[in-house]
């Protein structure tokens, strides 16, 4: 009788009110984003590499689907996240006209290595399951970054992405308030310090952007950026130059997709394309004057 009352408080304390939250808010958070993708036909302000790293997520997590019994609560939700992030990279294929890849500069390689090495570390021998479970933990604590840097770097972002971003932190914090309520009332019995460690990089870097929200009231790139934005950036560019030197001694060029980041190259190409456009917009500013010029006093 003790072992059962025992296994039904671990039943119970697993599945509480910030668990199922969290669920809602995570799936609401992916229709959402998938819905005004779609409805808008446009990308603009969201992430490739966000969607790429997510899927991976999802991918390694739940390959016990088929291997283990699950209940239709877990099924469902395990499916349609996989099929929702797999929507929104093909609709990044099919409107990739919309797509900012130049904002979009994170290093894909400089996240998923890491990740796949402290995997490794926490959970050699365990199994396969076992250790891409751990993987997709480690990933998952650094697939919102790549969409952190779209926002740090644009102007301005638009507010579909900014709800986006408030669902997918928010979801991830109301799992880390899932935790800390399994710990006070299962104590020493329940302990997941790969999760912890994993959820708290993550509401680190959501806070921070929502403290930016909050005082900007709208994402501003580089105008008043937190301390914490401007080493992301400072990181994101030192690993995608110092990738771009080794890719370049190594294979004579860059990987393709951009899957390392920008690098001086991309630099100068962007801004050669700033400077063709300042042209532009000087041009036809020289253009309207002699018109009116020409044209005489009314």
């Amino acid at each position: 009788l003790v072992q059962v009352a025992s296994g039904w408080m671990v039943v119970l304390a697993g599945w509480n009110i910030f668990r199922l939250a969290g669920d809602i808010l995570h799936f609401g958070g992916m229709a959402m984003g998938l819905f005004i993708v779609w409805g808008s036909k446009s990308v603009d302000g969201f992430s490739w590499k966000t969607q790429v790293l997510y899927q991976l997520v999802y991918i390694t997590r739940y390959l016990d689907i088929f291997f283990v019994p699950q209940g239709l609560y877990l099924l469902f939700f395990k499916v349609s996240f996989n099929a929702m992030t797999a929507a929104m990279l093909y609709a990044f294929a099919k409107m990739r006209d919309t797509y900012n890849a130049s904002n979009d500069s994170c290093n894909l390689v400089a996240l998923m290595l890491p990740s796949a090495v402290l995997a490794f570390l926490c959970s050699a021998g365990s199994g396969p399951v076992e250790e891409l479970w751990a993987y997709s933990e480690f990933l998952e604590m650094v697939a919102l970054i790549p969409q952190y840097v779209v926002c740090f770097r644009a102007s301005r972002v638009r507010p579909a992405t900014v709800l986006y971003i408030l669902a997918m932190g928010g979801y991830r914090t109301l799992y880390a308030l899932n935790w800390i309520y399994k710990r006070y009332e299962l104590h020493a019995k329940y302990h997941d310090y790969i999760s912890w460690c994993g959820g708290f990089v993550e509401c680190v870097l959501f806070f921070d952007f929502v403290l930016r929200i909050s005082s900007n009231h709208e994402v501003i790139g580089s105008t008043g950026g937190s301390p914490l934005g401007r080493i992301l950036l400072y990181l994101d560019n030192t690993a995608g130059r110092f990738s771009e030197r080794i890719e370049l001694k190594a294979i004579g060029r860059r990987l393709p997709f951009g899957l390392t980041g920008n690098g001086l190259e991309d630099d100068e190409r962007a801004k050669r394309q700033w400077d063709m456009s300042d042209q532009l917009v000087e041009e036809e500013g020289c253009q309207l004057l002699t018109l009116t010029a020409e044209d005489g006093p009314l």
